[in-house]
């Protein structure tokens, strides 16, 4: 039977003269992929995400296409219209129910008809329902369920679909997605319970709110994993400046040195971080004889013994990489020091257009709903108007809420603002009507419910 270091050394193939730098992981921490073909484009928006994400969770099975929708079943279902002919009356239904007319009517369930997109992508957007179903526990979501299971119709459009439509086949599929963020991100599941309470604010924002959080969870998951010595004790949230895409910018305010400029330095080592932990993860997996995973939290409070046994088997593994790769640094004797050495020399060896494909995808969901290009700035971190009602609801909800407890429940989301910035946001609850003034000097604001 193998050592860990033997099984790590034949993977990346440093036996046979030339490594290869396969990622054979039982886990997944980003749905990125390093072929550009199947990255997620969003040329169709956030919509083939939530169709995956909803049959998912319900067991169904992930893709659906247009040619899967049999509208005959429909024309077999009524019977008659007025005093048209089959023809007319096919004619009149298929202007209703036609596939590509069926995302106006709506309701909850035909979420599950949402299809993906019919290009090399969808595996891309599977990949994010996974990561989502798995972030928000989909799976034994009851609430979720009821929402996107309830077949029950308001009106006879909705009966005649409902009723007509073939049912998707069911389908077991594995997730291989986790992640590290325990204990950040505490209210999404309060906000999406929230929002499936508004029917029609979830049906008109789901794309949004699933795509705030998936967002979200990336750039913290990069920023953390970046931080290796940081997770001895935790992850945590790094602070990422937003503004508004209305304002003006300069190069002093705290979303240019604070805010995606933080993302785009850690860019270069999203793939390294993620193929270190996975290779680490073969390691102590084999130590332990387990295919649990191990995040670097994990690792670093292992018992002595273990990190012992853990900080031997790389040792070995990194001599051998040494070897085969002409490195001249020394091995270190403590199992820390060796880690980061690891990963600095995977962050040589990796290919460089290799690791710069993979966490584009970052910029892929940005800028469909995250991302302002400012002239010489670049790409900064921006709040769409829809973006900021969406969270101005699910941060409020039912009771009005003095405005600096708004900012700081923001916070908690990930999104912070400078003075600038929560001025502008002052500004825009103003003429939405939703700011309440409790004193003359109007030095004590509510923001009022949306919903």
């Amino acid at each position: 039977m193998d050592t860990g270091s033997q099984k790590l050394t034949k993977l990346l193939q440093l036996d046979k003269g030339k490594a290869s730098f396969k990622r054979n992981f039982t886990f997944k921490l980003f749905p990125f992929f390093t072929r550009a073909s199947e990255r997620a484009k969003f040329n169709n928006g956030f919509t083939p995400v939530i169709g995956v994400l909803s049959r998912h969770s319900l067991g169904l099975k992930s893709e659906y296409k247009p040619e899967d929708y049999n509208i005959n079943l429909i024309y077999d279902k009524v019977d008659s219209v007025d005093e048209l002919n089959e023809d007319e009356k096919n004619k009149f239904l298929k202007k209703i129910f036609d596939f590509n007319q069926i995302d106006s009517i709506k309701h909850p369930y035909i979420l599950n008809y949402y299809p993906l997109s019919e290009t090399q992508d969808k595996r891309g957007e599977i990949d994010i329902a996974l990561y989502l179903s798995e972030i928000f526990n989909l799976k034994n979501n009851a609430k979720w369920h009821e929402f996107v299971g309830n077949k029950k119709a308001n009106n006879l459009v909705e009966k005649i679909l409902l009723e007509s439509i073939s049912p998707i086949p069911e389908k077991k599929e594995n997730n291989p997605f986790t992640s590290i963020l325990n204990g950040i991100f505490i209210d999404k599941q309060d906000d999406l319970e929230f929002l499936l309470k508004h029917k029609d604010f979830a049906l008109k924002n789901l794309d949004k709110f699933f795509a705030f959080y998936y967002f979200q969870y990336i750039l913290q998951t990069a920023l953390n994993l970046d931080h290796i010595k940081s997770l001895k004790n935790k992850t945590q949230l790094y602070p990422l400046y937003f503004t508004l895409e209305t304002e003006k910018l300069t190069s002093t305010r705290l979303t240019n040195s604070k805010g995606y400029n933080q993302i785009k330095e850690v860019n270069r080592f999203v793939l390294v971080n993620e193929n270190l932990l996975g290779y680490i993860n073969i390691l102590i997996n084999t130590i332990n004889q387990n295919e649990k995973f191990y995040s670097f939290t994990d690792i670093f409070n292992l018992d002595l013994n273990k990190q012992e046994q853990l900080n031997n088997e790389l040792k070995e593994f990194l001599a051998i990489y040494r070897d085969a790769f002409q490195k001249s640094k020394p091995l270190n004797s403590d199992l820390e020091n060796n880690i980061l050495l690891f990963k600095e020399w995977l962050s040589e060896d990796l290919g460089n257009e290799t690791v710069s494909r993979y966490p584009l995808s970052i910029n892929e969901i940005g800028d469909l709903f995250f991302l302002k290009n400012r002239g010489s700035l670049g790409k900064t971190l921006t709040l769409k108007k829809d973006i900021l009602i969406l969270l101005t609801a699910l941060v409020v909800k039912d009771k009005k809420m003095l405005i600096k407890d708004v900012f700081v429940e923001f916070e908690k989301r990930g999104i912070y603002s400078d003075r600038y910035t929560k001025n502008e946001i002052l500004n825009f609850y103003e003429k939405m009507n939703i700011l309440d003034k409790k004193s003359d000097s109007g030095e004590v604001k509510y923001v009022k419910p949306v919903l």
